[in-house]
């Protein structure tokens, strides 16, 4: 029987008695046991590590395995095997066996260089290290086992399935167990052949939207302000709740403002008109300053007040005083003061408590004949100047 055939055996047999649970070679391994199995080479892809904790290694190329083992009292001579198995496959050699004597109470070494994998062998594997006893030339016991998972892997397959080579994973420095590794709703391969962003960045133009949302809403991952509106799509997305992809947004939003603004200045207007107005009221009503007699006779009373007239739509251009100098420039510049609250629907109270204090500024004259009041502006007294169709005073008062 050659070296090869009694490995194979070997090897089976340890599979019958793994299967049932009984330990390897019916002894404890801490004798003549497989210390430290180490794994290296040009085959060895570094920096990325497979989901099942295993690493990967290319197929194409060699890699070299290392294994220490212990001396057992009952052996001189040792034969290290290395192998693969797979679940869906028998085990298999992939070198020829080490052959080493070792002294009692040492410890040994065999290396394996250059092992490649066979042209038909990928996924994953368990790398397999055997440590057999040798009594003579034909029987072996086996002494230890021990597996190293592994993932074979060719430059052209897609460990991941994300769209992307192996090649291309490992030349970028990519994860080659991760789909997507930004965790941004989308595949690296698509990021990086289809769409320009970064599969390692969850928000590639820095827009404050990740990727895959923004493809999911129809805006541009790559570009921060898809419909160039100077707002960015996380803006419009979170913040104002707009549309990223139409550039209409800085329309609506100013016609907003507008609206807005516009809204608070007329009611703005109205309030202070209002306020004016019961403030011009408000002082009768309170018992304010007004002349003891309101041009009939009788003194001003808060329940005659009249009531204080709907604001008008616009704002009044001008003021009190105003209003009156222009009620008598076309009244020939002379009225009676009840002709003026009947022509401004004013209170008498706050007429009165007007043309006093215009007449103490001198922009009018009132002037007391009988039980009437004129007014009248500078030049325009009833004794300065009389035209031949005016009433006279007497008449006037009877008024």
């Amino acid at each position: 029987m050659s070296d090869r055939a009694r490995v194979m055996a070997g090897v089976l047999c340890l599979v019958v008695l793994v299967g049932t649970g009984l330990p390897v070679g019916g002894q404890s391994v801490s004798a003549g046991g497989i210390g430290d199995v180490s794994v290296t080479g040009s085959g060895v892809v570094t920096g990325s590590v497979a989901g099942n904790d295993s690493n990967y290694v290319w197929q194409d190329e060699p890699i070299d395995v290392s294994a220490t083992f212990q001396d057992s009292p009952e052996f001189t001579n040792y034969r290290v095997c290395l192998g693969y198995e797979r679940a869906d496959a028998p085990p298999q050699e992939l070198v020829d066996c080490d052959r080493k004597p070792l002294s009692p109470g040492t410890n040994g070494t065999s290396e394996f260089t250059n092992v490649t994998w066979p042209s038909n062998v990928t996924g994953e594997q368990e790398l397999v290290v055997e440590l057999q006893g040798l009594s003579n030339q034909y029987n072996a016991t086996l002494l230890d086992r021990k597996t190293v998972p592994v993932t074979v892997i060719t430059r052209t397959g897609d460990a991941d399935a994300d769209g992307l080579s192996n090649q291309q994973e490992v030349e970028q420095g990519y994860n080659l167990s991760n789909p997507d590794m930004d965790s941004d709703g989308l595949n690296d391969g698509p990021e990086v052949n289809r769409y320009g962003t970064n599969p390692q960045d969850p928000d590639t133009d820095g827009d404050g939207v990740r990727d895959g949302e923004e493809l999911e809403v129809g805006s541009d991952p790559s570009a921060a302000d898809t419909d160039g509106d100077w707002l960015s799509d996380g803006t419009e997305l979170n913040l104002l709740r707009t549309n990223p992809t139409s550039g209409l947004t800085p329309v609506w939003l100013v016609g907003l403002v507008v609206l807005v603004g516009g809204t608070i200045v007329f009611g703005g207007t109205r309030f202070r008109r209002w306020w004016r107005d019961r403030d011009g009221s408000g002082a009768t009503e309170t018992g304010g300053p007004s002349d003891p007699d309101d041009g009939d006779g009788v003194a001003a009373d808060e329940s005659e007040a009249k009531p204080e007239p709907s604001p008008e739509p616009a704002p009044e251009p001008l003021t009190d005083e105003d209003r009156v100098q222009t009620l008598l420039r076309e009244h020939g510049g002379r009225m009676k003061q009840t002709r003026i609250v009947e022509e401004t629907d004013w209170s008498k109270a706050k007429v009165s408590r007007l043309l006093s204090s215009m007449n103490d500024e001198g922009t009018v004259e009132k002037l007391s004949i009988g039980r009437e009041n004129i007014v009248s502006l500078d030049g325009h007294g009833p004794e300065a100047a009389r035209s031949p169709h005016e009433e006279p005073a007497e008449e006037n008062a009877s008024d």
